[in-house]
């Protein structure tokens, strides 16, 4: 049995799904009525004795929070402070230890007894630059002396500020305490209330046990429609890997089918060529160059011969003739004779001689001579011409290898190519207008208005492998004509 997957109905689906949400929609409109039912009964709480109380209770447990809060700020304001003085503390106790005094007027005490030392006690020089050194050391601990006196002074503001928020801060303690009384006495008052109103109580609980009851269906309503969702997702994943699946199968069978196409074909050329391996090469041509001179020689030669032999065979020659050793008499004009009438013009007699055959190659013929790339006879004069040129080119084909040149049949296919060409690129040229002034030339566009030969060549329209000069007339043939 053939695997076969079905797409999933996308409007059953959605029927589905709008089933579900109907039913979500109607679980609403219960929980709707539960809730207002609910609120009801909370309403009707709130404007008793007891729901008084629990606003009341409410309203001191919100004050005792903003209290909390507010303790909480002063104890970060505390902790900053307290912060501030460790930092202070620490610096003081560094700065004492790299001084020998810790009082300006210490330092100023020392540096006058040793000037005073320096000015009245003979001593060596190495001993009065130690001592001058030690001047100077006391001279710069002033500025450290200085800070570290800002310092403490920074560290009393901070113990100050310190022992005010703590004061702020055990009074908040104090305001929670009292606070946390009254909330405790309320929750008394409060629980005494709630005992007389246990029946009220437990209908409220009915309602909201309802209404979590209604939660949990709309809860299983929504994992339901996701569930069709998920299954309906699955599905047509399902249906597009199975679209993919079938598609490679058909793409392989179509690359097995490609290559065994080919493989026929090569095998097929291969015997088309071997079978063309066996044949005399170019005998298509060399078989054409046959046709012609047969239809040439019947159809111009044989025919003018025929008709001159017959015109030989009407002929009697004479014999006894009484009139031998005769010869005719010239006529002198000035004799007159006598003549009746007016005088009239002497009859001149019609030759006798035929006329001449007139000399006609269709397109086909034309088509011929240019797949052999040999210009047609344009009359019966070079009829001969043309047969030995056919019999000289029969005899180049037989002397040429296979494959050298080109086949009337490559040489076909390669003339239709270039006509496609052109009429797919537009170029092909197209007839201009007749004109009352007959001119040959211009651009070699056909036209039968003017010309009295259709063009050939590369300028017409028709086959690509004929020669230009067809239907023109050569200057052997102009000159005669020019002297008449």
């Amino acid at each position: 049995m053939k695997y076969q997957v079905e797409r999933p109905d996308k409007d059953a689906h959605e029927k589905q799904l709008a089933d579900l949400t109907d039913d979500i929609e109607k679980i609403k409109e219960e929980r709707r009525l539960v809730q207002e039912k609910i609120d009801a009964g909370m309403t009707t709480g709130r404007n008793s004795e007891l729901g008084k109380a629990k606003e009341e209770h409410q309203q001191l447990r919100a004050k005792k929070g903003a209290l909390i809060d507010a303790k909480k700020s002063i104890r970060d304001r505390l902790n900053v402070v307290r912060g501030q003085a460790d930092q202070l503390a620490n610096d003081r106790k560094q700065g004492k230890t790299g001084v020998r005094f810790h009082n300006l007027a210490d330092i100023e005490a020392e540096i006058s007894k040793m000037e005073r030392r320096q000015e009245t006690t003979s001593m060596s020089l190495s001993e009065e630059k130690k001592l001058i050194k030690e001047m100077d050391a006391l001279k710069a601990s002033k500025s450290l002396v200085a800070d570290l006196k800002s310092k403490e002074t920074d560290l009393e503001g901070c113990k100050e500020q310190r022992k005010v928020i703590q004061a702020e801060l055990n009074a908040k303690d104090k305001e929670i305490d009292e606070l946390q009384v009254e909330i405790d006495a309320k929750n008394e008052i409060i629980t005494a209330m709630a005992e007389k109103e246990t029946d009220k109580r437990g209908s409220l609980q009915t309602l909201f046990e309802e209404r979590d009851e209604i939660k949990q269906r709309m809860s299983d309503k929504h994992k339901e429609k996701d569930a069709v969702r998920q299954a309906f997702r699955d599905q047509n994943n399902d249906w597009y890997n199975f679209q993919r699946a079938l598609r490679a199968q058909k793409q392989l069978k179509y690359e097995e089918e490609k290559k065994q196409r080919e493989e026929e074909k090569a095998a097929y050329l291969k015997a088309k060529e071997e079978e063309e391996n066996k044949k005399i090469p170019y005998e298509e041509e060399m078989a054409l160059c046959d046709y012609l001179v047969e239809y040439l020689n019947k159809t111009y030669l044989t025919e003018a011969k025929k008709g001159a032999e017959e015109k030989k065979n009407d002929f009697i020659p004479v014999t006894d003739d009484p009139f031998a050793g005769f010869k005719p008499k010239k006529k002198d004009d000035d004799v007159v004779f006598f003549k009746a009438g007016k005088d009239k013009k002497p009859k001149v007699r019609a030759s006798k001689k035929e006329k001449a055959r007139p000399f006609k190659l269709n397109m086909d013929t034309f088509e011929q001579f240019g797949l052999l790339q040999l210009t047609p006879p344009m009359s019966t004069e070079k009829v001969e011409a043309s047969v030995a040129e056919l019999k000289a080119k029969k005899t180049w084909y037989s002397e040429q290898p296979r494959g050298s040149v080109k086949t009337a049949k490559e040489i076909r296919k390669g003339n239709e190519k270039a006509t496609a060409k052109l009429q797919s690129n537009g170029d092909a040229p197209s007839a201009p207008k007749a004109t009352g002034n007959k001119k040959k030339g211009g651009n070699g566009a056909f036209s039968l208005a003017t010309d009295d030969f259709a063009p050939l060549g590369a300028g017409a329209s028709g086959s690509g492998s004929a020669n230009a000069s067809w239907g023109q007339k050569t200057s052997e043939e102009a000159a005669p004509e020019e002297m008449l």
